[in-house]
């Protein structure tokens, strides 16, 4: 019995409407460089500049990294 791993590719759709699937490591870069305009969390779709995102700004967190690199 062949067992799958789940993908850790997330889910993003780019400001000029292109869709597309990229690593976690690759999201925050483009976030900063205001090139995503949304992403599919687990609970759903975030917009960049409208829903919270982690890391900008609120309080900080200084436990233990717990995101998948």
């Amino acid at each position: 019995m062949a067992f799958f791993r789940r993908s850790t590719k997330i889910n993003v759709v780019y400001k000029n409407g292109v869709k597309d699937r990229i690593s976690p490591a690759l999201l925050d870069t483009l976030i900063d460089s205001r090139q995503v305009a949304q992403f599919e969390r687990s609970d759903g779709w975030a917009k960049v500049g409208l829903d919270p995102i982690r890391g900008m700004g609120g309080i900080d967190y200084e436990g233990s990294e717990r995101r998948l690199i």
